[in-house]
């Protein structure tokens, strides 16, 4: 599996679950509308042996942000593709994922369209496909629908990057990793992934996608401008160098973000405007973890990124 295997709209739905207590299967969306101010991310990682599901749910706009992550009773899907967790439901209708969500002062319905085919462009081995991503693909899109934050509404037309995983999942195996993934538009996205396994292996790779076409890239680079906490960051930058020939960079700024975690491992996800080296702008989730002693200290401070679950005041 991997290295730009594509997959098919049947793969969207849920898969028989595995019997290894560590097999998981799991949805992420983020999203962004720059005019409106709007954006989020959000996980459902259903734990099929351990009848219990990660979830991870931010939203913000211009004044505040809502941040629910938390392991929460397994539910049923009510519809034979979809994802349930919390407030939140996942489900493929004509084709397309939908996201609802319904939380305390929270409410959305939003609805992706692919700018290009689901793809895995991980590759076919190692710590990071064997240990946490066996089946895996992404793909970047437009996303529109609605959302109201304490009162406040919202018509969404924005951009979005997904993927879905299945197989699997051993978190004690990772200790660091930056993703960048993103998009400008249906003429461009890109994606790259800096891993640090337990046994000391290092991966990065990365691709770009130009008008639906997929070029891999044989060198990648990530740089992230760290904050004092050590977790958070305040962007970055990434720079491809592609099989084609050619190459891509992109400089990151946050515009906000959210720590989240799942069994012991905590990374931060940030939502980054994004300035291309020719000048086209667009967004990107710029993750990140940093944990190379595999330490289980709570975490105490976010200068960048929500930190509790509920409401608080962007600043």
């Amino acid at each position: 599996m991997g290295g730009g295997l594509r997959y098919t709209p049947e793969d969207e739905g849920n898969h028989a679950p595995g019997s290894d207590p560590w097999w998981q299967e799991s949805v992420f969306l983020h999203w962004f509308d720059p005019a409106a101010g709007v954006g989020g991310v959000h996980r459902i990682g259903q734990e099929v042996p351990q009848d219990t599901s990660a979830l991870c749910c931010f939203v913000f706009d211009r004044e505040a942000r809502y941040r629910r992550v938390e392991r929460v009773p397994l539910l049923a899907p009510d519809t034979p593709r979809g994802f349930r967790a919390g407030g939140s439901t996942w489900d493929v209708e004509d084709g397309r994922p939908r996201l609802r969500v319904k939380e305390d002062g929270l409410e959305l319905d939003l609805v992706m369209e692919n700018f290009y085919d689901l793809t895995d462009f991980f590759p076919s081995g190692g710590s990071m496909v064997e240990d946490f991503a066996k089946h895996h693909y992404e793909t970047s899109g437009r996303v529109r629908g609605t959302a109201v934050l304490q009162g406040r509404s919202y018509e969404i037309d924005g951009l979005c990057h997904r993927d879905h995983s299945w197989g699997p999942r051993r978190w004690d195996q990772l200790l660091s990793h930056r993703w960048v993934s993103g998009t400008i538009g249906p003429e461009l996205s890109f994606g790259s992934m800096a891993w640090h396994a337990a046994d000391n292996s290092v991966v990065q790779i990365g691709y770009v996608v130009r008008d639906g076409e997929l070029v891999l890239a044989t060198n990648v680079d990530v740089l992230a401008y760290m904050e004092v906490d050590a977790l958070t960051h305040r962007g970055g930058e990434v720079h491809w160098t592609l099989a084609d020939g050619s190459s891509l960079s992109a400089r990151c700024t946050v515009v906000d973000g959210v720590v989240t975690g799942n069994h012991g491992v905590v990374w931060v996800d940030s939502l980054c405007e994004v300035i291309l080296d020719d000048g086209r702008t667009g967004y990107c989730d710029f993750e990140l973890s940093t944990n190379p002693r595999a330490g289980t200290r709570d975490i105490g401070l976010a200068v960048r990124a929500a930190l509790h679950n509920g409401w608080s005041t962007r600043t």
